[in-house]
């Protein structure tokens, strides 16, 4: 592939600027559009990245797509978090519906556009038991976070079948890694909490079981995703199954600290068991994730020590 204009909604956020880092390694003209909401725009070198602060719902962000006319588009920007779309459902499907359809109606107004990437969720599938999940499994969404991420999919789909619109649909397993803003990952959570001598909560019992998959394997992916051709929906994942309190006990080993955490009431929207086969995602690109759950959390500690020099530099 050669020189490309590609576009990152969501760019300057905890998926989004490490995509963007990794990008800045190629010989490709590297486009933002942000609203900040989330994410930090020092998260990015601006001297080296065009960035659009605006709304992807908006006008503003519809005219500058088409004004530049990229290649590519990974589209990132979202509502992410479970709990506010049970108790904002409008505005969730506002950002990730209508939002998602103001930069997909941009993009078709491109000429020779050749992929929209778009970041979906293993949300879609809900409490479907048929684990590993496959990605031709029945979607069973039980949080209208998840409904507005498998709507979008279904646009897509039906933009290549009216227009040949280019996409690829990659829905994420339990994403975690080290985050400075917005909404906090389960294990991102945690490790807060037991750096400041705090008890981390589980919602349940803590057997419930996810399949982690680290952000770098994940911003690895999304880059992938661009030279595939073939229209359709790929899991990213590891393919590995671990309850919430097996997660605390890899921390403990980790940190080398006793954590005891505090017990809550399940939550209305939370799936029970999620675990996600990637294998259609290697077979097309080779992509295999390469953090295991303490290899991610020893990184995410790395990264927490480094930023504490830097702050007491």
């Amino acid at each position: 592939m050669g020189k490309k204009r590609i576009l990152i909604t969501g760019g300057c956020g905890f998926i989004g600027s490490l995509v963007v880092q990794n990008l800045l390694a190629t010989s490709h003209e590297i486009f933002v559009i942000d609203d900040l909401s989330s994410g930090d725009r020092l998260a990015i070198p601006e001297t080296l990245v065009n960035l659009k602060i605006c709304d992807i719902r908006s006008k503003a962000a519809k005219e500058y797509i088409k004004e530049f006319a990229p290649h590519f588009v990974i589209h990132l920007a979202a509502q992410i978090d479970v709990q506010v779309s049970l108790e904002q459902q409008q505005l969730d499907a506002d950002i990730n519906i209508m939002g998602t359809l103001n930069v997909i109606e941009a993009c078709k107004e491109i000429a020779n556009f050749e992929r929209f990437v778009f970041a979906s969720s293993a949300a879609v599938y809900g409490n479907n038991t048929e684990l590993p999940l496959m990605e031709d499994a029945l979607p069973m969404p039980i949080s209208p976070y998840g409904m507005s991420k498998w709507i979008g999919e279904q646009y897509l789909k039906l933009n290549d079948e009216m227009e040949d619109f280019p996409y690829c649909v990659l829905r994420f397993a339990n994403v975690y890694g080290q985050k400075e803003a917005g909404a906090k990952d389960v294990i991102s959570d945690f490790l807060e909490k037991v750096r400041n001598n705090e008890s981390p909560v589980i919602y349940g019992d803590g057997e419930q079981t996810r399949d982690f998959v680290y952000v770098a394997d994940i911003a690895e992916a999304l880059i992938l995703a661009l030279n595939v051709r073939e229209n359709g929906v790929y899991n990213i994942s590891t393919g590995e199954q671990t309850s919430i309190n097996d997660v605390l006990l890899v921390m403990s080993n980790v940190l080398q600290v006793v954590v005891v955490p505090e017990n809550r009431s399940h939550r209305v929207g939370d799936v029970r068991d999620s675990r996600l086969s990637n294998t259609k995602f290697q077979k097309v690109t080779g992509w295999c994730p390469q953090y295991t759950l303490a290899k991610g959390l020893k990184q995410m500690h790395l990264e927490n020590q480094r930023q504490k020099m830097i702050l007491v530099k």
